[in-house]
């Protein structure tokens, strides 16, 4: 009797002493243990300092913001607010990766969801694969806005397309980049360099445009071009002037003014689609025509529709349908509907076609009934 009422004692003993290292663990799992760093919790106290962490953010979805590593960070739990150092940072869209980042300092703040990186900073966009650099950058999710200051560049290895600035508005999740202020556009092929004081970058669509003045200048040909706004189909290689155009080949001296131009970079082909004027001062040529076309290659200039070309040096002036100026040959040929005027020798001469010789300063006008060699 006394050995199995030992053995009930010993089995009670065993049971009261798990139990009660039972309960010392769990008191101790609630109420001692270390509390656990996030960001995405309130356990910090304000001015905590952490180390070598990596910081989580969630939308209302529960959907992932943002992913930040620090060497350092300071946690301030009054303002919801973490500084950091030696940052790298993956930002996301609707869970979807978004661009990545790194920086020497920055800021995290969970109450506007916005994250500020400074100092040496480094970007590339995910989808695009789009590099970035810029001295400060600032990326609020919730408005889907990236703005960066400083010295902005933004390239696109494969495109060979590199853009410079000091101001970046960019939305990164459809790929569009605003640059201001000192704007420079460079491509390599074909070699090509647009000035501006804000260029708008639609990375997914190919296009490059400004409503601001512009300036471009093919490297190669040094054929310059200016205008009130302009649009770069990268794809196609053909940028589109609109408003007050001028354009300029040193090389063969001509200048051109209208109010649209499509500059094919490929063709090295500019089509003039509405009325403008063509000028060589070194000449004493100017024409005028309703639409026309410059290939700069062949420096041959066609201009079509109540075509006008006046000459200085025999002060006349020949009216045509259509004409062609071959630059390097010197001739200038019109055709259709030809009327040669020459006020001071009171001359008036039609015909079907009119050949001008710049070298010889002679008009030479054939028709079915007419062959006139007229000379200054």
């Amino acid at each position: 009797m006394q050995q199995i009422f030992s053995r009930r004692n010993l089995r009670l003993f065993i049971i009261i002493f798990v139990i009660t290292v039972l309960i010392f663990a769990l008191g101790w799992f609630i109420f001692l243990r270390p509390p656990v760093t996030s960001l995405n919790k309130t356990a910090q106290t304000a001015g905590s300092s952490l180390q070598n962490i990596t910081l989580n953010e969630f939308d209302a979805n529960g959907k992932l913001l943002w992913e930040i590593q620090a060497k350092r960070a300071i946690y301030r739990e009054d303002r919801k607010i973490a500084d950091v150092e030696d940052v790298k940072g993956k930002f996301y869209r609707d869970g979807e990766p978004l661009m990545e980042a790194t920086g020497n300092t920055g800021t995290i703040d969970q109450a506007s969801k916005t994250i500020s990186l400074e100092g040496n900073i480094r970007a590339i966009a995910v989808q695009e694969k789009i590099n970035m650099k810029a001295d400060r950058m600032v990326w609020k999710s919730k408005e889907d806005v990236l703005k960066a200051t400083g010295n902005i560049q933004i390239d696109k290895p494969t495109d060979k397309l590199t853009m410079t600035g000091k101001e970046l508005t960019a939305k990164p999740s459809i790929n569009v980049y605003s640059i201001e202020k000192q704007v420079v556009v460079i491509a390599v092929e074909p070699p090509l360099e647009i000035k501006s004081e804000k260029v708008t970058w639609d990375a997914k669509r190919n296009r490059v445009f400004t409503d601001v003045p512009i300036s471009a200048i093919q490297v190669k040909d040094k054929l310059q071009l200016t205008a009130k706004k302009g649009e770069w189909d990268i794809q196609k290689k053909e940028v589109t002037f609109t408003g007050d155009i001028k354009a300029r080949d040193p090389k063969l001296d001509v200048d051109i003014e209208a109010s649209q131009a499509v500059w094919n970079l490929e063709k090295k082909l500019v089509t003039l689609p509405v009325p403008f004027t063509g000028t060589s001062k070194s000449r004493g040529i100017v024409v005028k025509a309703q639409k026309g076309a410059a290939q700069v290659e062949k420096e041959q200039i066609n201009l079509t529709g109540q075509v006008s070309a006046s000459f200085s040096s025999t002060q006349g002036v020949v009216n045509a349908d259509k004409l062609e100026w071959l630059i390097p040959t010197k001739m200038i040929t019109a055709d259709g509907n030809i009327v040669y005027q020459q006020p001071d020798k009171n001359l008036n001469v039609r015909g079907d076609r009119a050949v001008a010789n710049l070298e010889k300063q002679t008009v030479t006008v054939t028709g079915s009934n007419v062959l006139s060699t007229l000379s200054p």
